[in-house]
């Protein structure tokens, strides 16, 4: 098994902080707006819909994390148990969203924030932000964690100040009708809010880092989840019940909370909340996409230039220059956030199916599934993942239909991976073997 380690770095209440970090940022401080607009006051549903379906993929994927703990391990496991093809077309299509829609998303929304306490462009604060984090990254994933860990603390602090000041403030009539547009605007509305729901499971492309693997790696899902689930139904119901959902409709955060909030919680609120959050998703997104340069790399399908290390830090310097200067010029560009998190979310519902399709290709040939830190039947998991992989197929379906453009080009630019598969493996210098022959 490549890259298994039980000595790693990266400790239970980091990892706990990278998953938090990346279902949080997004989910409250990006999209709640957009998924109000869709959903009305069902985006309290819509949220635990989303969670709902996201544990079904992370039980699975938690299996995976227990037995082969490994980097890069969203791409490694259907690499090695289901199709090598198949397994690069999702991360190249998590990339185009990571890229094209995550980093720029939570930079621009960051800006938003700030513009709402001074007058400054979004970004110009955006691109500060990228660059700090691309800069904190290039000192090591260690020093990286640490401040994951901190920024964490505050966030979870400040969103606590909201749901508390905020619940005498919620009115139970801005609460209904709780299905204005029906069931299916809140399946929509969790599709939008999925990809944000998924960040726990990427704490499996660290697992090379994480100290004890195979027993952190499920932890941190039970501590992560309940924690995020917890949040998202306070934020939720304040956020709508303050105001209302057409106050709510595509806005952000500060608009339930200058009803409630002085002047000067509203700025502790901004900047521990909003800012921390999206800072912690942002910092998270540096930790965790190099890990996909480096197996990706290792399999020859990408530049090994990619992955070469600072001597003095051991970071793969030129593959974070790469995303930093993507994230940045996708930021400059002039898609507005909308569009910029159902292209995030794209890439995340498509991933996990060929994740859980690994699960139980496991499930079925291999004896050591009770040998696993989950504490579930096989049967169970291997049921888990299929409903899984049905929920994110009718996910991407109903995402796309919201976005046909957005989706239209991230199927295009899919469609360039796969020739750029091709070209590389059947008529570059370069074959896929690793992840074959050494695990």
């Amino acid at each position: 098994m490549p890259d298994a380690t039980n000595g790693g770095g990266v400790t239970l209440l980091q990892a706990v902080a990278i998953e938090v970090g990346l279902i949080v940022g997004g989910a409250l401080f990006s999209l709640t707006g957009v998924a109000v607009g869709i959903a009305g006051a069902g985006v309290v549903v819509a949220f635990g819909l989303a969670l709902g379906i996201a544990i079904l993929g992370l039980i699975p994927t938690a299996m995976l994390g227990s037995l082969f703990p490994t980097t890069g391990g969203n791409y490694r496991y259907p690499a090695r148990f289901v199709s090598v093809p198949l397994a690069f077309l999702a991360a190249w299509g998590l990339g185009i969203s990571m890229l094209g829609g995550g980093l720029p998303l939570y930079a621009l929304t960051a800006g938003q924030y700030v513009a709402a306490l001074t007058p400054v462009a979004p970004t110009t604060v955006g691109v500060v932000l990228l660059t700090a984090f691309f800069l904190l990254n290039l000192l090591g994933i260690r020093l990286a964690a640490i401040a994951q860990v901190l920024m964490f603390v505050v966030l979870v602090g400040a969103l606590g100040m909201f749901v508390v000041f905020g619940v005498p403030a919620v009115q139970t009539a801005n609460l209904t009708p709780l299905f204005p547009n029906g069931a299916v605007g809140v399946v929509t509305a969790a599709g939008i809010l999925y990809f944000v729901c998924l960040g726990a499971n990427f704490v499996v492309d660290i697992g090379g880092d994480v100290r004890d693997a195979t027993v952190a790696i499920p932890q941190s899902f039970a501590l992560s989840i309940p924690l995020v689930l917890v949040l998202y139904v306070g934020v939720g119901v304040v956020a709508v019940g303050a105001v209302g959902a057409d106050a709510m409709a595509n806005a952000a955060l500060t608009v339930p909370a200058e009803r409630f909030l002085s002047g000067t919680l509203q700025s502790a609120f901004v900047v521990g909340g909003a800012l921390f959050a999206i800072a912690t998703s942002m910092n998270a997104v540096f930790i965790i996409t190099p890990k996909y340069l480096e197996v990706l790399a290792a399999d020859g399908l990408f530049p090994a230039l990619l992955t070469v290390r600072n001597e003095r830090f051991g970071t793969p310097h030129w593959g974070l220059t790469l995303i930093y200067g993507l994230s940045v010029a996708m930021l400059l560009s002039p898609l507005p956030v909308a569009n910029l998190g159902s292209l995030l979310s794209f890439g995340g519902v498509f991933l996990v199916v060929p994740v859980m399709l690994a699960a139980i290709a496991v499930v079925r040939t291999h004896g050591t599934v009770g040998s696993s830190a989950v504490p579930l039947a096989p049967r169970t998991i291997g049921a888990a993942g299929a409903l899984a992989v049905v929920s994110n197929l009718v996910l991407l379906v109903l995402v796309a239909s919201q976005s046909p453009a957005m989706f239209a080009i991230w199927l295009t630019a899919l469609s360039i991976g796969g020739c750029y598969y091709l070209v590389r493996t059947r008529f570059g210098s370069q074959t896929v073997k690793s992840t074959r022959t050494e695990w």
